[in-house]
């Protein structure tokens, strides 16, 4: 949405910004749910129960067809091609796959127009940008067809645990959906095509939180959807207020982030249901499901999860970064992509009777939460940053009560206009009550695991997440 629009959003009265969300919603499950979404449903509720030979042969095959038609249409991995004196024919198994080199989040930067087909016109493409968890912005391009394939899938998983198309649920999302400045209910927006209600992290305080249940027991949704930060934020004020959800959802999916133990049983015993969850990543190149026995299966029709710079942990586990190949679009395509998280596969065959790989753990980065001065709990700036090209990282550190610290790695062409455009998405996605300071560094200093922290508390370990 453009600033000009977010800004009349912002002043609209309630009933206009339901109708504004209703409408955007119209466009989302246009773009979502088309015809082709629901052949790829159909057939991903058969292909699951593949064997493992089936699933081999067709990701070889779309692995060839994938690899011919960069090589043949994308500059980029023409080039890479031609460089390694490699032709896509001499990648025969997904075992060959390590001949190729990885596509990293900066060579997306570097190289986006060289890594779109000639063959597609950009017009046919959707153009997304995301800046992650470190402030990285990174822009890229969809096909359509992607975008209905990757909602199959997790449609899919959604089907797994009884939940039907169309049927209304909760979202908990850190989209300003609901302006910072309201300060008396509703606290939440109504999108009604998508039979959704948008809950949003910034109004999920001490003195709201009734509200929201009040809410959260008229409407009896089907399921809950959203971040598990936030969620659990909710699940921490609800506990400590002794409130309940007399109306409970059948079940509480989450995504975007880690689902971390004390976050999934906080949220099982709050809310009275079961909690599971799916691993993605924006750039659509992957995707691995929950099943009912508990485990993540690669959704091995949407593309690879390769196992990077393998750690053997026992006789059926190894460990190693997430490298995803995408099968869902040759409009961009993204072969050996390092997703910068690390997971954990095991040999071992799943009790549910899929033989999709298995992945046992995923670990995503781990963030710590800030307060601001109305007591909400903040864990997403991926908002803010998502149109500072010109930042090469960020992180966000808390040294006190009221106020943040920016820590920035600047590209060259960073400017005032930039520091002054990120201090105002901190005033209208965050906390208009919030203190901003900048700090400039060559560097940001990584954990003494090797990991980077993007949400940093310095604050007691009693103001941090869901202990």
């Amino acid at each position: 949405m453009s600033r000009w629009r977010e800004q009349l959003y912002q002043h609209l009265p309630v009933l206009a910004q339901n109708a504004a969300c209703s409408w955007h919603g119209r466009g989302q499950r246009r773009r979502r749910f088309g015809d082709e979404f629901r052949r790829l449903l159909d057939w991903l509720d058969e292909s699951q129960w593949w064997s493992t030979q089936q699933i081999q042969d067709y990701q070889v095959q779309q692995l060839s067809q994938l690899l011919d038609s960069a090589y043949n249409n994308v500059p980029y991995y023409r080039r890479m091609f031609d460089r390694l004196d490699l032709k896509p024919s001499d990648i025969e198994s997904l075992e060959d796959l390590p001949k190729l080199p990885t596509l990293t989040k900066e060579d997306v930067r570097q190289h986006m127009d060289a890594l779109v087909s000639e063959r597609v016109a950009r017009s046919e493409l959707v153009f997304h940008h995301t800046s992650g968890s470190t402030g990285k912005s990174l822009q890229f391009y969809v096909e359509p067809r992607a975008i209905q394939f990757r909602w199959a899938v997790w449609w899919r998983h959604r089907r797994r645990f009884g939940v039907q198309f169309d049927e209304p649920y909760a979202t908990f999302t850190g989209l300003a959906a609901v302006p910072l400045t309201q300060s008396r209910p509703p606290y939440w927006r109504e999108n009604w095509p998508m039979h959704q209600t948008i809950f949003t992290m910034h109004h999920i305080t001490p003195e709201k939180v009734a509200d929201i249940v009040r809410r959260l027991n008229q409407g009896g949704f089907a399921y809950y959807a959203g971040y598990p930060s936030v969620l659990s934020a909710l699940a921490l004020l609800m506990s400590e207020q002794h409130l309940e959800v007399t109306r409970p959802p059948r079940i509480i999916f989450t995504g975007a982030e880690s689902l971390y133990d004390e976050q999934r049983a906080l949220l099982s015993r709050v809310f009275r249901c079961p909690v599971t969850d799916q691993y993605g990543f924006s750039e659509g190149c992957g995707n691995a499901s929950r099943c009912p026995a508990d485990v993540y299966h690669e959704d091995f029709e949407y593309g690879i999860l390769e196992c990077g710079d393998v750690e053997r942990v026992d006789e059926v586990s190894r460990r190693g970064k997430v490298i995803a190949t995408g099968f869902a679009g040759c409009g961009m395509p993204f072969i050996r992509y390092d997703v910068g998280d690390v997971a954990t596969w095991s040999s071992a065959e799943c009790t549910c009777g899929r033989h999709a790989k298995v992945i046992t753990r995923v670990d995503g980065r781990v963030e710590d939460v800030v307060l601001t001065p109305e007591g909400g709990r903040i864990t997403r700036f991926d908002y803010v940053f998502k149109d500072t090209h010109n930042v090469r990282e960020a992180q966000v550190v808390q040294k006190a009560l009221g106020s943040i610290c920016l820590r920035i790695v600047r590209r060259p062409a960073y400017s005032a206009k930039d520091e002054q455009r990120i201090r105002e998405e901190v005033a209208l996605r965050v906390s208009a009550a919030l203190g901003v300071e900048f700090e400039y560094v060559d560097e940001i200093e990584r954990e003494s695991s090797g990991k980077f922290r993007a949400v940093k508390s310095l604050l007691t370990e009693m103001s941090r997440g869901t202990e």
